[in-house]
């Protein structure tokens, strides 16, 4: 693994806000989806708001460049990231309804830190050992936070697994996709329609029309969704490196806290408060290294 200092960067503040406003959305959505799931199957909310997102990116796509905006010369590599968006809507969804919260974010947190291993390995991108430790920081502080005991191995923790593996493969492909010649709504496009072929098979049985007001709910919650998909793959494409922006994720953690307390009556333990802080100074420490090594650069 690199660690040549010279050869970093600092990442753009501009990055970092971005990066943070979309896995914000992420956490949003997904307590609307926890709240939905306890009446409808969640593969039937994930389908019917990649059906309305589909739509409106189809006809965005239309308006702006007609049929030619539907091609592109890395369709293989947007393909690949799409089977890796479709895996992670589905398996998230299924772990959560199958094991603790606390197990499967003390899984899937743990997909930062793979994607930087990997861009390191793969993409050879310089890392530097600051960001490697907050990282490694940031997810001992979610670990704390959410307090895992994976008492039993179930199927659950089995796809919270996958989903790990698939989100940092997909930041990978965003990367190597990088923003020359890239048209990001067709980007946003073949995400959701590897997230409509994933989830509509197992949604057939049980779709339907969902009553109002639940069905309002559901397209606030495909709004957030597509907003935080173009905002997270906006941030990692444009990013310096994937080191400079991975450890951001983890404010999903913070969110998680919040909504838990405000939605769900969680009440925060000392280990959760203990586990929010290291998270927090993390994520204040890799800003200001950041802008440390801006001023540098």
């Amino acid at each position: 693994m690199s660690v040549h200092m010279p050869a970093l960067k600092g990442e753009s503040l501009k990055i970092i806000l971005i990066s943070l406003l979309g896995w914000t959305c992420f956490s949003t959505g997904d307590v609307i989806t926890k709240h939905l799931s306890a009446s409808y199957n969640p593969s039937v909310i994930v389908t019917l708001g990649a059906i309305v997102n589909c739509l409106i990116i189809a006809l965005w796509i239309l308006k702006q460049k007609g049929l030619k905006g539907f091609l592109t010369p890395k369709w293989k590599l947007f393909a690949l990231r799409a089977v890796c968006t479709g895996i992670i809507s589905y398996t998230v969804v299924h772990a959560f309804s199958l094991a603790p919260m606390a197990d499967v974010y003390g899984l899937t947190f743990f997909a930062p830190l793979l994607s930087v291993m990997l861009a390191a390995l793969i993409l050879k991108e310089s890392v530097g050992w600051h960001r490697i430790t907050a990282i490694i920081a940031g997810f001992i502080g979610v670990l704390i936070l959410v307090g895992p005991q994976y008492e039993t191995l179930n199927t659950g923790l089995i796809y919270a697994s996958i989903a790990t593996v698939a989100t940092a493969f997909s930041i990978i492909f965003i990367r190597k996709i990088g923003t020359t010649n890239v048209y990001m709504p067709l980007l946003i496009l073949y995400a959701y329609l590897g997230i409509l072929c994933v989830n509509l098979p197992p949604a057939l049985p049980d779709l339907h029309i969902i009553p109002a007001p639940d069905i309002y709910l559901a397209l606030i919650c495909a709004g957030l969704i597509l907003f935080a998909i173009y905002l997270s793959t906006y941030a990692f494409s444009h990013a310096q490196s994937t080191a400079g922006v991975a450890p951001f994720v983890y404010i999903q953690a913070i969110w998680g806290v919040v909504f838990g307390y405000f939605f769900f009556d969680d009440i925060p333990t000392p280990a959760t408060i203990t586990g929010l802080i290291i998270v927090v100074t993390a994520g204040l420490y890799m800003i200001c290294h950041e802008n440390k090594l801006r001023v540098k650069g």
